[in-house]
């Protein structure tokens, strides 16, 4: 089972001593889903903002963890009906949606 962004990353930097400004922006920015693969707002990819941020603060197994895809989320219904939102917004047809996204 894939891990999140917004639940088990924050909880692996809250538990990093010291907790430095850098770390701090990492779990506001978490728990707020700017590294979240659909609920990312702030990023064009909240996954590499992540893992630059991670290895900038010497954490680098935590960095590649993510990298490696430990943190990737799934779609909820909420992210599947925002990408259709927005798939249909740029010219896709619900035809499109449909054979790309399952939606």
């Amino acid at each position: 089972m894939k891990k999140s962004t917004m639940v088990e990353l924050v909880q692996e930097l809250e538990l990093i001593v010291p907790r430095t400004p850098a770390i701090e922006e990492m779990i506001t920015e978490a728990k707020a889903g700017e590294y979240h693969d659909y609920k990312n707002q702030k990023y064009v990819c909240g996954k590499v903002a992540v893992v630059g941020k991670l290895q900038a603060a010497g954490l680098n197994q935590l960095a590649e963890r993510v990298a490696d895809g430990e943190f990737d989320e799934e779609a909820d219904e909420e992210d599947k009906a925002n990408l259709k939102r927005d798939a249909l917004a740029g010219g896709f047809s619900e035809e499109q949606c449909k054979i790309l996204f399952g939606l």
